[in-house]
């Protein structure tokens, strides 16, 4: 499993599955039961520059997040901490979020659907060298570290465990999936995903809601 989430949370959600490789924050996180969990963190010199850079759009909601915890503003928008609390498992609210001391894997930042792809225009140059946004639809991104994608995570699995690209089938939804569709050599796009997402494929299956992934295993796979 490659997600957005961290690690540790993917880990209560298929706890029935002890053996599984489990891939986190985008990439920067890799764990299994018994190997633990490796993970890549963004220094507190650039949590800074991050924070600095994303300070002149109030609009924005932003987490930080760590590990084990995700750190939101008190203050910040009472939707968006509902929000947050459904999709991390474990949060924390801070008066700013420039005193947090926990390492961060990445930030997740919410923003108008209107706003996203111009706030990736504007904030990639000025975050060169330091952060990367990768947009996971209208209205949202993270900004992971440099090189710190699922696509690299998969690699780094791929040789600890012997399997190569040609052995591998991913399934995505967003662009920050494109890296993993770039080194799989099967990639499925699902119907919900933006057109870029769809070009980079080798195949598109049905919508996330429509039991895509599980249709097109039982049809291409199993069958």
């Amino acid at each position: 499993m490659a997600s957005g989430h961290q690690a540790a949370e993917l880990a209560t959600t298929f706890s029935a599955y002890p053996e599984m490789w489990l891939i986190g924050g985008n990439g920067a996180e890799l764990w299994q039961r018994e190997a633990g969990l490796k993970a890549a963190t963004f220094s507190p010199q650039a949590t800074q520059q991050v924070l600095a850079a994303l300070a002149p759009y109030p609009e924005l909601q932003v987490a930080l997040c760590g590990t084990q915890t995700v750190h939101v503003l008190a203050h910040a928008n009472p939707q968006f901490v509902a929000n947050m609390r459904d999709y991390y498992y474990q949060l924390e609210t801070c008066a700013d979020l420039t005193t947090v001391t926990d390492p961060v894997v990445k930030f997740d930042v919410i923003c108008p659907a209107a706003m996203t792809d111009q706030l990736v225009y504007e904030l990639t140059p000025k975050l060169a060298g330091i952060a990367v946004p990768a947009s996971g639809g209208q209205g949202s991104m993270d900004l992971i570290q440099p090189g710190m994608h699922k696509g690299r995570a998969l690699k780094q699995l791929g040789e600890q465990l012997g399997i190569l690209p040609d052995e591998m089938l991913v399934f995505g939804d967003g662009t920050n999936d494109l890296e993993m569709f770039h080194y799989a050599t099967h990639a499925v796009a699902m119907q919900n995903a933006p057109e870029n997402v769809q070009a980079n494929a080798t195949a598109v299956t049905g919508t996330n809601v429509d039991n895509g992934v599980l249709d097109y295993i039982e049809q291409h796979i199993l069958s």
